[in-house]
């Protein structure tokens, strides 16, 4: 039995991989804040360390005595742009400095990146968060045993990011933006844990169901596991641009980060997201993978 730490592991991907990593006959620790939203770990056999990687002098019982540590705490949006960086890079160096120093001989740590930390087509991070995410990979890239897996965007039954797109799909229409690029990857989440159990040392390694997709191609997709027609309207970059500023700015006057603001735009409209070779046999194409993602959301109730 391997003794396995997990952090953001009551997160959407997190939850998923305790979950795998428990049924696999793994004893998984948990790292928690006080604060920490249990929802999806409530009726898992897991124990729990309280400490926040942020704050180097609390991580010493969370990284002892385990054989492998899976790295997936982080942000994706904030009301500040440094607060990435405090986050995700820093917080990630954090990291590396504890295992360093009280548990050298990891047998395995696997950090869970961004294809954002690689950019559009591997053109490098067009985004404060991306940029955030390469940082941290520079600092994982000095621990012994460690790999650095890349997903593209994870969807599938826990998410909340993507329920607005099913749900304006259900109302019969689709704000896209008006680009001539912007191709896009997907994975479904439970491909995704499987390519970051099996990750192997010393590697980068991207995490896609092996395809790309242009917008078409997505609103294409949900019209057949929705059944319906779906109308296309075509939002000018100028306008999606105005809506970044204004979420941006929202962000600042309410203390709430936003989904849509300025760093996401530049994601929007950065090029192609495409991604090298995948590492992964993925089980479920965008279709399978969205038809399961919406039985679950009308399951729950959220749609």
């Amino acid at each position: 039995m391997k003794k396995v730490l997990v952090t953001g592991s009551n997160g959407f991907i997190g939850s998923h991989l305790v979950e795998r990593l428990i049924g696999n006959g793994h004893e998984v620790k948990c790292m928690l804040r006080k604060t920490s939203n249990m929802r999806w770990l409530k009726d898992l056999s897991y124990n729990c360390v309280y400490a926040d990687f942020r704050y180097s002098e609390t991580l010493e019982e969370a990284v002892s005595d385990v054989d492998e540590i899976y790295h997936l705490g982080g942000t994706v949006r904030v009301v500040k742009n440094e607060m990435f960086y405090e986050i995700n890079t820093e917080g990630t160096c954090n990291m590396a400095e504890a295992v360093k120093k009280f548990n050298p001989d990891i047998k395995k740590f696997v950090y869970v990146s961004s294809q954002s930390a690689w950019g559009p087509e591997g053109k490098n991070a067009v985004s404060y968060y991306g940029n955030s995410k390469f940082k941290a990979e520079e600092c994982v890239k000095k621990i012994s045993n460690y790999s650095i897996v890349r997903p593209v965007a994870v969807y599938g039954p826990r998410d909340s990011d993507f329920l607005p797109v099913f749900k304006m799909a259900k109302k019969g229409f689709f704000l896209k933006p008006k680009t001539e690029t912007g191709q896009l990857s997907f994975i479904h989440v439970s491909d995704c844990v499987e390519g970051i159990l099996n990750a192997d040392t010393g590697k980068e390694l991207f995490l896609s169901d092996g395809r790309s997709y242009s917008w078409e191609e997505l609103i294409g997709v949900l019209e057949k596991v929705l059944g319906r027609r779906i109308k296309r309207i075509n939002v000018p970059e100028n306008l999606i641009r105005l809506m970044g500023i204004f979420g941006t700015v929202r962000a600042h006057l309410t203390g709430i980060p936003q989904k849509l603001n300025n760093d996401k735009v530049r994601e929007i409209f950065g090029g192609n997201w495409v991604v090298p070779e995948t590492s992964v046999k993925a089980k479920y194409d965008l279709e399978s993978g969205f038809r399961d993602t919406y039985k679950w959301y009308i399951k729950m109730g959220w749609i």
